[in-house]
This record gives structure tokens, sequence and C-alpha cells, in this order.
């Protein structure tokens, strides 16, 4: 998908959320739940692995739910966001020593090599192709730094099932998937080295009681068993990569 009006719709509809919503999952454009169970499966990844201290961009960042995380976790973080009635409830709620900056992922207002780290979560999914954006990310990260994005699964089966209606029906795609081969090879071709690509499962939310527990070891673990099966059945993906 290239079309540029998908992208335009979908800031428009960032800053009404911005504008006339309050909490941090409505303004993202999640439901509650969704929002609780995606920040806790980031914060398991999260906590595993040494990631680079310093300065990190939070790239898309709402109302700055993820922001305030890295800040509380003592790293620098500057908050980026296209939607300024979003910056504006995320400063409202966050302490005063992140700095909010309204911008363009696809056009950073920054330098080249000036963050240790970048976070982008919720983003690709609203944009017209995810290489600009990914390009625009290797570039203001310092050689050894790392960035972390996710995207929604193209091959998730009841994503692909989902979207065959909306067609069927005569309907265009709500919003944009991706393979994640071609984001790690997006990367490869960037001198961007994938050290880790994790599987975020997300039930719909008539059964959302049943999150916590398929976010057990156990349940993750028994996914893994069968090749294949997480990247079929996982809404989204995660992927933990090092700029060379």
């Amino acid at each position: 998908m290239t079309d540029p009006d998908f992208a335009r719709c979908w800031q428009r509809r960032f800053m009404q959320r911005g504008a006339t919503l309050e909490d941090d999952a409505g303004i993202a454009g999640w439901t509650p739940t969704g929002l609780d169970a995606r920040f806790r499966q980031f914060r398991q990844i999260w906590e595993q692995v040494d990631a680079p201290a310093g300065r990190w961009l939070d790239l898309g960042c709402g109302a700055g739910t993820y922001t305030r995380y890295l800040r509380a976790g003592g790293r620098e973080v500057v908050g980026l966001d296209y939607s300024p009635p979003s910056l504006h409830k995320a400063q409202q709620r966050s302490e005063s020593e992140i700095p909010w900056v309204a911008g363009d992922a696809q056009r950073l207002p920054f330098g080249d090599d000036l963050f240790d780290g970048v976070l982008c979560l919720g983003v690709l999914q609203a944009l017209p192709g995810p290489r600009p954006a990914l390009a625009e990310m290797a570039r203001v990260v310092r050689p050894g730094g790392e960035i972390w994005v996710d995207a929604l699964n193209a091959g998730c089966l009841p994503t692909v099932l989902a979207e065959w209606r909306r067609r069927r029906a005569g309907r265009s795609p709500h919003l944009r998937y991706d393979d994640y081969t071609a984001v790690v090879e997006d990367f490869e071709t960037m001198g961007v080295e994938v050290r880790e690509v994790a599987w975020l499962l997300l039930l719909p939310g008539r059964i959302a009681r049943l999150q916590p527990w398929v976010e057990q070891s156990v349940v993750r673990g028994a996914l893994r068993i069968v090749p294949a099966l997480e990247r079929r059945l996982c809404h989204s993906f995660l992927i933990r990569a090092r700029v060379g």
C-alpha cells in the first residue's frame, strides 16, 4: 500500500482522538485491555535484555505511555508525535523534563546519530509503507544504538480472514499489515542488524479476559513447539535491531 490518502486519513483520526479523548489507550487507538496487553508484553521483553542507556526517541508517542516508562527507567527521552493534541495530553500527565516534539515519522526533525535508541510502537500500520520511517530511524540512531519497532502481522490467520471478509464486502483495508521478513530485509539493506523478532499475542476483545493466561511462559513455549505457529496466531511482531 502506497496511497498517501491512507496516511492522511489516519493522521486526522489521531488528531481527533487526541483532542477528544483522555485515556492513553483511546488516544493511541487501542482499547484499554489492548494497550495493557501490548504494554505488558513489551515490558517482559524489555526487562530481559540490556537495552542501551542514554537518549531515546519515542516515535509516535501518543499520550506518552512508553515515554514515561523509559524515563522512569533512567533514560533521557524525547516524545514525538504528529498529533499536537496528543502531545498536549502527554505533556500534562508527564514530568516537565520530558521534551515533546511534533513531527513526521517519515521526515524526522533531528540530525544524524543523535539518539542511543528509538522506540516505535503502533505506528507503521498507519503509514503508506514501512521503509521511509525505518530509514529515518536508522539515520537518527548512532552506530551501536538500537531500534525497537513493531508492526501488525500480515501472516496472522485471524487477520487474513478479517481482511478477506472486508474485501468481499467491498470495503477498503482498515489498517496496513506487514510481513516480518520484508521488514527484516529492509533493515538489512540499511546495514541494520536484526537481533530479535518477538511475537505479540493479542486476543479479541470478546475474550480479553483470557489474555493474561495466553501470556504465560508455558503457553508461549507451547506455541513455539510447532514451527511457524506463533507467526500464524500472533497479532503483531516486535523487532529489536542494532544500527551498524
